[in-house]
């Protein structure tokens, strides 16, 4: 039932791993990107499984009887799968999670992940470091909106006075950010008790840049306490001038949050690492692992040049993170983050670091990203294709010729055919059509084949 000492247990353990390895990898050799099975008859296979029997079954007869959930999935590492942010994890990763799993340590309390407490810290200092933060710290959080989440709440509890203890008050507060930014800003503006009227959309440029001139004009004579800059658009990929906006914030006495759960891994790159030049001088970073650093989800981490930054959200408890314990040097991070239980995920990606290094992982990002300058150049070549834009890292919208219902129809018909699993958004108005390339292994020639498909449906 648990893992213990007894070797009984350890039989237990190797005959549930195998068995579970053995069913992903029956539900995962299935050819295409997924199985063309219609939404009724998924919820149909799903409705039939009680979730609560009275009486449990083996663990074999259980997969036996999942087997069609699983089968029933997106499958990853298929060419023809570039819908999303979404990549096919490396091996070595999501097998870590099976030791995250077993040993279920909490990050909140030292006493209840000593090692895994150190782990934690140096992996989000060795990345503070690779984003320009040299001694700077952080937190790991479930994903990008919560890493956002926090680094704006950073930014207003920096605008207030003790605003912890006594609340928002009355304000004219903004943040400004890109027209085409995430929507986790405007929840987290929310969620801070600023309201989403409190985002400036600043304009962007033809290519999904912010336009420095529309921020200077839109937040001249504004109480902006932060500014978001966004290395990596959702549709676009577009990575804001990061310099421009320091400057900006700085002339305002702003908060400078670089949201880059996308652009984050071009810090893996020697070859584009220069482009996300000026985020050394956020006061705050959102770094998504599970995006192009290919690790399961949920990874991410809010990165601070120092760690007394989070004294924001920190809040002593008796149970936890002790005063008389803290005041002799414990760490605790609970102390750093919104969360109070919380996963060993940084083991997952301390795994996946060591095994790959440095250089294998950059080459990765150079890959992904030449493949998807070649999808752009490929989409300008072809007759039946337009490009939206050119693209900027791993994203490239385009449309079908024709109106927005034949684009619409493209992209749901190749999916319930199974053929492909592409992406679908609206950009200035019109239907997009998307491919979010981050398979590596993935050849010109398949997206060559993908594009022939995608103008032949």
């Amino acid at each position: 039932m648990f893992v213990t000492p007894d070797p009984r247990t350890h039989a237990d353990l190797r005959h549930a791993s195998i068995a579970m390895t053995e069913a992903v990898i029956r539900a995962l050799s299935a050819p295409g990107p997924r199985s063309p099975l219609d939404p009724t008859e998924l919820a149909s296979q799903v409705a039939a499984i009680d979730p609560l029997p009275e009486d449990g079954a083996s663990l074999d007869a259980v997969l036996n009887e999942l087997a069609p959930i699983l089968e029933g999935g997106i499958r990853l590492g298929d060419p023809n799968c570039v819908a999303h942010l979404h990549p096919a994890p490396l091996i070595e990763a999501a097998v870590a999670e099976l030791a995250v799993g077993v040993t279920n340590q909490s990050m909140d309390a030292f006493d209840a992940s000593p090692a895994a407490t150190f782990v934690e810290d140096a992996l989000v200092s060795r990345l503070a470091e690779l984003h320009g933060f040299p001694g700077g710290s952080g937190v790991m959080t479930m994903g990008g909106t919560a890493s956002n989440l926090l680094g704006l709440l950073l930014a207003r509890d920096r605008a207030g006075d003790d605003v912890r203890t006594h609340g928002v008050p009355q304000n004219r507060w903004r943040i400004a950010a890109s027209a085409t930014s995430h929507d986790s800003i405007r929840r987290s503006a929310a969620l801070l008790g600023l309201g989403t009227d409190a985002v400036i959309a600043v304009p962007t440029e033809p290519d999904g840049r912010m336009s420095v001139e529309a921020l200077r004009d839109l937040t001249d004579g504004q109480d902006v306490i932060a500014i978001v800059g966004t290395a990596g658009t959702t549709d676009l990929g577009a990575i804001d001038p990061l310099d421009a906006l320091a400057d900006r914030a700085q002339e305002l006495g702003a908060w400078l949050h670089v949201d880059a759960a996308v652009g984050s891994g071009l810090t893996l790159s020697d070859t584009h690492r220069g482009r996300l030049r000026g985020i050394e001088r956020a006061h705050s970073i959102t770094a998504d692992l599970h995006k192009l650093w290919w690790m399961p989800f949920g990874a991410s981490a809010l990165l601070v040049p120092d760690v007394a930054e989070l004294r924001a959200v920190h809040h002593a408890s008796v149970y936890l993170n002790r005063p008389e314990d803290e005041a002799e040097g414990q760490l605790n991070l609970v102390g750093r983050s919104l969360d109070t239980s919380r996963r060993f995920d940084a083991f997952k990606v301390l795994v996946a670091l060591r095994t790959r290094g440095r250089k294998q992982l950059g080459g990765m990002v150079d890959a992904v990203l030449d493949l998807t300058q070649y999808a752009g150049e490929a989409i300008e070549r072809h007759p039946e294709l337009e490009l939206v834009a050119p693209p900027h890292t791993v994203m490239v919208a385009f449309r079908r010729v024709g109106d927005d219902a034949r684009n619409v129809a493209i992209h749901r018909d190749l999916f319930a055919s199974g053929e492909a699993v592409i992406g679908r958004t609206t950009v200035d108005g019109r239907v997009a059509l998307k491919l979010t390339l981050l398979n590596p292994s993935t050849t010109r020639a398949q997206v060559d084949a993908l594009l022939d498909l995608i103008s032949a449906a």
